[in-house]
């Protein structure tokens, strides 16, 4: 599942983030070994890519099954920091943006449901909705990173402005 790729606009580190025996994410310590070995043996910009957010989103639902080892993850990351580009997650089904200690972050809805935005203590069960799925659209330069959410099923008439 872990592998890595160049593209012309740095290195794409796709990180496996599963446990096998929960919905939360962990990131064991040959999984962190093998990112360790890949930004050492790098110098350009990194683009890192898992399923799991390694902080809280304020959804205490989904924050209960978040990356469990992001201390750790963070650590191995850290020496690194000012090549890794952007951080694309998934798993919280949500467009979210942000920057986490410096790292600037996305991830987008689900395609089949949307976790609702209910932020509250309740970590049980994890609300649901409908919301229209969408994708993300990464441009990509040497100044720049923008990410365009695309609801695809978006039927409403388009118009100039």
């Amino acid at each position: 599942m872990q592998s890595g790729f160049d593209t012309p606009s740095g290195r794409f580190l796709l990180l496996d983030t599963k446990d096998p025996e929960s919905h939360a994410g962990a990131y064991c310590p040959a999984r962190q070994a093998w990112l360790d070995r890949e930004l050492d043996q790098t110098n350009g910009p990194i683009f890192l890519f898992m399923h799991h957010p390694p902080f809280k989103i304020g959804i205490a639902a989904m924050d209960q099954i978040m990356l469990r080892d992001a201390e750790t993850f963070y650590d191995v990351i850290a020496p690194h920091k000012a090549r890794i580009r952007h951080l694309f997650f998934g798993h919280v089904h949500r467009a979210i943006f942000g920057n986490w200690r410096g790292i600037s972050y996305s991830c987008m809805r689900g395609l089949n449901h949307q976790v609702a935005l209910e932020l509250s203590e309740s970590v049980d069960p994890i609300a649901a909705n409908f919301e229209p799925p969408a994708y993300g659209v990464a441009m990509l330069s040497d100044d720049q990173v923008t990410v365009h959410l695309h609801d695809f099923a978006d039927r409403s008439e388009r118009f100039l402005l």
